[in-house]
Order: structure tokens, then sequence, then C-alpha cells
């Protein structure tokens, strides 16, 4: 090679020529390009007007957004609960070339932007969605860019941020209930917003806006395959879980198992398929009941699966107040302690039900929380 690269110095000496590199195809470009990161790609923007148009179009987002993937990186969002001015945006610093099951990622600061700050919603593809008393905002972390939409009604809603892939849109479910002295709910109302220009709020496209009586959601939402799901409680004072299909905006409510503890129960994706999740026993056993959805007409559930996690390798000791969530994973449950400590690492567990093994440990440095009231969401 050596050689090779003196010879044509040489050659290039004695006459100029000109070398014609091989025409690159858009798609060969855009497999190139999705392989590098966010913050490279802002800046080759810059390079021409064909990559400017090629890097922000709708196509190119979407193939970058479901690329494989040998490193994830992790967002938490602190805020404090006396000052919801006061947030930090935090990433994880992890490396690609971490293959080992039990990898440690350090969360260390991300970025502040004045213009952020409230409750968190939740995450969607890199999106960030957030809400202001009575305002909802969407953040891309990697341009900074924020967009506010117009306020709400009420200020007690809740709301989901999610992507609607058989349209392609991102839709933002906002639903408001009244209760009455009893602390039942009396009325509900669904609307919804499609992210794009002129974007407001309109009510859903449901046939039956309330199909059965008021209710409001009980737990987060998780989508899978293009339909949210929420365990939500009904006028009747019942526990159900309702499906709102993103796409034709229609709602369905599913019946429970009797048996579930609302109170200490979330939702999973678990084997593609939406599951609740019972840690009642978590802090005392270790302990956490699973139950599949297999057909939602019938609300039909499989049977309960009992798993015991390791809680003694996630640094959890007798007394600790054990916090779990579902991620967008299937069959994985992020795990932290509710009691944390001053001056003390606040820590994070990704478990993986499916394998029964530890997938991924996160940590919070002290320097970075101690002065916040509370963690609002682990993103």
């Amino acid at each position: 090679m050596g050689s090779s690269l003196s010879l044509a110095v040489r050659k290039k000496k004695e006459k100029k020529t000109l070398v014609v590199l091989p025409e690159i195809t858009e798609e060969m470009l855009i497999d190139i390009l999705i392989r590098l990161p966010a913050k490279s790609l802002m800046r080759f923007k810059c390079v021409s007007k064909i990559w400017l148009s090629l890097i922000t179009s709708r196509y190119f987002a979407n193939r970058f957004l479901i690329k494989p993937s040998s490193s994830r990186c992790f967002f938490a969002y602190l805020v404090d609960c006396e000052n919801q001015r006061k947030y930090l945006l935090l990433k994880s610093s992890s490396s690609s070339h971490d293959h080992s099951d039990t990898s440690v990622s350090v969360i260390g600061q991300h970025s502040t932007m004045p213009v952020m700050g409230g409750y968190f919603v939740n995450s969607v593809r890199g999106l960030l969605c957030y809400r202001t008393r009575r305002r909802v905002k969407v953040c891309n972390p990697n341009t900074r860019q924020v967009v506010e939409f117009p306020l709400m009604r009420s200020t007690n809603v809740w709301n989901c941020f999610e992507h609607d892939p058989v349209h392609d849109k991102y839709k933002v479910l906002s639903l408001v209930w009244e209760v009455n002295k009893e602390e039942r709910v009396v009325r509900s109302e669904h609307q919804v917003l499609v992210l794009g220009e002129g974007a407001t709020w309109r009510n859903t496209q449901s046939h039956n806006d309330t199909p059965h009586g008021p209710f409001y959601p009980h737990s987060q939402g998780m989508t899978i395959n293009g339909v949210l799901y929420y365990i939500a409680w009904t006028d009747e004072d019942r526990g159900v879980l309702m499906s709102f299909d993103l796409s034709s905006e229609e709602f369905n409510l599913i019946e429970l198992l009797p048996y579930e503890n609302l109170s200490c129960t979330s939702l999973i994706n678990y084997q593609g398929k939406v599951a609740t999740c019972e840690d009642t026993l978590l802090s005392s056993d270790g302990i956490v009941d699973v139950c599949v959805l297999e057909d939602a007409d019938k609300s039909q559930w499989s049977n309960k699966k009992t798993f015991v996690l390791p809680v003694s390798q996630m640094n959890f000791v007798h007394g600790d107040r054990l916090v779990m969530g579902g991620t967008r994973d299937s069959g994985k449950v992020l795990l932290t302690k509710e009691n944390l400590k001053p001056n003390a690492p606040a820590l994070f567990f990704i478990y993986d039900l499916e394998r029964n093994e530890i997938t991924r440990r996160i940590e919070i440095r002290p320097s970075l929380r101690d002065s916040f009231k509370e963690t609002n969401k682990f993103l």
C-alpha cells in the first residue's frame, strides 16, 4: 500500500489528473449517514442544500430512529417539586464497546434549556414531551428545538405523547376529568393534537368519545404496535384497562383480573403484548406477578407468571422501598429505590424478565441530584 501511494504522488507531480470517484446513490449515502451520531448530522446539514434536504426529510428521520444500535443512551429528568423551573436533563455515558450483560452507565449533565421545566410526560423516538400548567411542549434535545402548543382547557389533565405508525404522525392525547365530593369521576373528555403546522386540540375521531362512561387514568401509558394502553378508574369506581388506537382514535375497555392490586400495578411490554405487572411483594420478597393480555376483545388474560428478582444483586437491602416501571423493550422493567439517601448515588437497574437477568445498571452521581427534591421521571 505504501508503494502504491508514493507512485500515485509521483504521477500527480508529473501530470495533473482528474480522479472521478464512483457515484454514491442516495440510499447508500443514507446508509452511511444514519450510522453517525445526531450531533454530527446537525453539522452536516451545512454541507449542501441536498444534504440539508436529505437529513431533514421524514424518510431519513425514520431510518435513523429505527436503526439497530450496539449501545443505548438513557436519560433522566430531574425537577424540583418546589420550583418546577429548576430542572436538569441528564444523559448516560455508555460505551459502544461495552458488550457485557451488566454494563454500567454513569449519568452526567446533558443540557439545560431555559424554556424547559415542569412535569415530564414521556419520550418517543428521541423527542421529549413535558407540561407546564396548561401548556404542552415537545423538545428535540439534539437540535435544542422546542415547540409549544395551544393551552389546554384544564389543569386536571393527563397526557401521553406517542407516534402513529400508520400515518407516520406524532400525537398528544389529552384526558380531562371531573370528580364529585366522593372522589368519583362524573365527567371525562378526550382531545388529541397532531404535531405539525397549525396544530390545535380537537376531539378524538372515536365514534363514542366516552364509550363506557366517564373515567380517569390511573397509570402511565404503554404503547405497543400502535395501540396505547393505560389503567383507568370508571364512574363505578372500578379499575379497567383502556386502549386507544393511535390511527383510528377508537377507545376500547378491557376488563382486568379481579385480584389486581392497582396501587402496585404497572403496565409492561411482554413478548410484544401488553401485560400487568404487580409488585406488591417486590420490596419484601423480590416477587412480581405478570399477567399477559391474550385477547383484548374478550378481555382474556394469561395465567399469572411469578418472577423472583435478585434484589440483593442490585445493592438493595431489606427495608428499601422499591419502585418499578415498564419500558418499551419487551420483558424489561426499570427498578430503583424510592427512599434515596442523601450524598449517595441514585441507582437504576434494567431487568429482563424473559432472560431473568440484569441487563444494565445506571448511576446518577450525588452531585447532580442533591439540590433537587425529587426525580420526576427516568426516560
